[in-house]
């Protein structure tokens, strides 16, 4: 890593996709995922950990407000979304804060918006209108994008570790996913 101006550029992020349903989409075997979740780290072994971020595209959030939120019990959520679905931003950021004291331990380590309490966020949600769904192409600029604003580091490669071969994700899918799809 060496220092430059505005930030720290650093050979390799390695990324950690959390899901199976990304690894679905990039083989072919169902539509492209539009909500992941993934670690970023700055080393191969997974000793370094630098970030967690959930990746939501405009086509997810559409769904959410259509299908999944309540709109009375999650109407600041929904104002939210909806704020940022009709205005002219191609990236937002939702942030989830300490709700108690034994939250506080969950802090994020890296930059983040600090709220009224003096707290950062313990999670960390891009939306994005820079795609309708993730490939793995879509995947890395959205992480060379996380890193620029809350690691402060502009990066030259991403690197996708625990990559399933298409054998591994199609006996996933027959034997994890199928079985619980009516």
């Amino acid at each position: 890593m060496e220092k430059q101006k505005g930030g720290t550029i650093i050979s390799t992020v390695y990324v950690k996709v959390r899901h199976w349903l990304f690894w679905y989409g990039v083989y072919g075997f169902c539509p492209t995922s539009c909500n992941d979740e993934i670690t970023l780290y700055s080393d191969k072994e997974l000793r370094n950990f630098l970030g967690y971020f959930e990746l939501t595209t405009e086509t997810s959030l559409r769904y959410l407000l259509d299908h999944e939120l309540d709109k009375t019990e999650d109407k600041n959520y929904c104002e939210e979304i909806e704020n940022f679905l009709n205005s002219q931003k191609v990236i937002h950021y939702s942030y989830i804060y300490p709700r108690n004291v034994e939250d506080v331990s969950d802090q994020v380590s890296h930059f983040a918006p600090i709220n009224e309490n003096g707290h950062k966020p313990v999670y960390i949600e891009m939306w994005s209108k820079l795609s309708r769904s993730w490939d793995i192409d879509q995947l890395k600029m959205s992480v060379r994008i996380l890193a620029k604003d809350f690691l402060h580091m502009e990066i030259c490669n991403v690197e996708l570790l625990e990559v399933p071969t298409h054998e591994e994700t199609r006996l996933s899918l027959q034997n994890e996913y199928k079985p619980f799809i009516k």
